[in-house]
């Protein structure tokens, strides 16, 4: 079965392939999965990586139609966790803590709620070199939430120093900016010292570990609970994919 995975930021590309022997394309925007199943015959789709604002975002309509194509259809670790999460009902699959937490609505051990794009939005360079600038919120969780288990700071600290990266424009979400941004009172050295070596990427664990899952074998996808409608705005978008730039 071939199968191509969309992958950017959220893991790099050699442990990526070091896990599965996939086709390996840029994050997806608008028409990136139909055109897969054209150009690679791809009988599986994964996605982890998307584009949300320079160019439309991957369509609801296009997985849809894939899942009635009789493709597997998977998502994690960001865009690939959120469009999973909403489509679940449908048919596309999803895996890892990201994607529970969109479907539930809570990112444990947190109370807010988890329902934003912008858990999972970072600034990166281009496809050639996908240096990630900031860090994503559900990153920054994952990263409070293992801090305060190793002790380092205390739930009450863990909770607010989150408030106060949520609050934060996703553009300017740096661990310098959010320590700065932290409540004055708060001892937040600890924290700092401790992330070098302590920090870590949800994201980058959810997508390898779909990965892996797929490497080790899955079931066979069921037929999906729908009967697609080719409307009239599918079929001009089908046919009218405009060129969008990637950088």
């Amino acid at each position: 079965m071939n199968t191509c995975v969309f992958l950017g930021p959220s893991a790099p590309l050699d442990a990526a392939r070091a896990v599965l022997d996939a086709t390996y394309l840029p994050p997806a925007r608008r028409g990136d999965l139909r055109a897969a199943t054209e150009t690679h015959a791809a009988a599986r789709l994964i996605l982890i990586d998307g584009y949300f604002e320079q160019v439309p975002s991957v369509w609801h309509k296009e997985i849809l139609w894939a899942l009635d194509q009789g493709i597997d259809v998977w998502g994690a670790a960001s865009m690939g966790a959120l469009r999973a999460a909403e489509l679940a009902s449908f048919g596309m699959r999803g895996h890892g803590r990201i994607f529970e937490a969109y479907r539930t609505g809570r990112f444990a051990p947190f109370d807010d709620p988890f329902e934003d794009d912008d858990e999972v939005a970072v600034v990166h360079g281009p496809e050639e070199m996908p240096h990630v600038a900031t860090e994503a919120m559900v990153d920054v969780r994952a990263t409070l939430a293992d801090a305060c288990d190793a002790d380092v700071i205390s739930p009450a600290v863990r909770d607010r120093i989150a408030a106060a990266a949520k609050a934060l424009f996703y553009k300017e979400r740096t661990w310098p900016a959010i320590l700065a941004v932290a409540p004055s009172e708060l001892d937040t050295d600890a924290l700092a010292a401790w992330l070098p070596r302590g920090s870590r990427s949800q994201k980058r664990d959810d997508a390898l570990g779909l990965l892996d899952l797929i490497a080790r074998g899955v079931p066979p996808a069921a037929p999906p609970p729908f009967h697609f409608e080719r409307t009239l705005i599918w079929e001009i978008a089908e046919h009218a994919r405009a060129d969008y730039p990637r950088d």
